[in-house]
């Protein structure tokens, strides 16, 4: 063989990343969770790559007060470039660099978590 990956007719291989119970994400991030799916936009689901997504787009197309953009606006872009690298690196078959990543944007929600502002 020539180093080719052979894939089967009808089944395909992925590395990939879900959130394993979505009723967990108003447990984790009860304040995150909430601003998030108040986002206009039509959500995929509730798990946390999807509120990285809304929290992402909150920020550039909601009308958030200054104070809230001031404080959550790093960390937004912040997770939303740890959301990037990690589907990223899922779709370049490294799962331990997308574990690191999952583990570094995790602690970024919990971090934003607490600098919530209305």
């Amino acid at each position: 063989m020539d180093g080719t990956v052979l894939m089967g007719k009808a089944l395909q291989i992925r590395v990939s990343a879900v959130t394993w119970n979505e009723d967990l994400m108003e447990e984790i991030w009860p304040k995150l969770s909430e601003l998030a799916f108040s986002v206009p936009i039509k959500h995929e689901g509730h798990g946390v790559l999807e509120m990285v997504r809304a929290l992402d787009e909150g920020l550039m197309f909601m009308q958030w007060s200054c104070a809230r953009k001031k404080a959550m606006g790093e960390g937004i872009r912040r997770a939303a470039g740890l959301k990037k690298a990690l589907e990223e690196a899922l779709a370049n078959w490294q799962p331990r660099e997308a574990n690191a990543l999952s583990d570094q944007l995790e602690d970024t929600l919990d971090q934003l978590e607490t600098s919530i502002v209305a």
